[in-house]
């Protein structure tokens, strides 16, 4: 079992949604202790080792740090403009 760490720009979106999106990412993420590489998750090419999943409209990006066994969330963004905000 993994460890989720969320970054402070994810919690800050998290906390800046409404109480039914914030239930519905919090449990996709929590969900993602247990298998930090779902089947609909995606690595991102010429990044970091980093990798995403949906959540509605919604993209988590992530990285599993296997040496402390933690899924560290980055962001987390509206699917049409979190990969274009990645490289800021």
């Amino acid at each position: 079992m993994y460890i989720v760490e969320l970054k402070p720009q994810a919690q800050k979106f998290i906390e800046g949604q409404p109480k039914k999106i914030q239930r519905q990412l919090v449990k996709r993420i929590e969900s993602s202790a247990a298998d930090p590489y779902p089947p609909n998750s995606k690595l991102l090419y010429g990044r970091k080792k980093l990798y995403s999943f949906r959540s509605g409209i919604y993209r988590i990006i992530y990285q599993v740090q296997h040496k402390k066994l933690a899924v560290a969330v980055a962001k987390i963004g509206h699917r049409k403009d979190i990969y274009d905000r990645l490289n800021r």
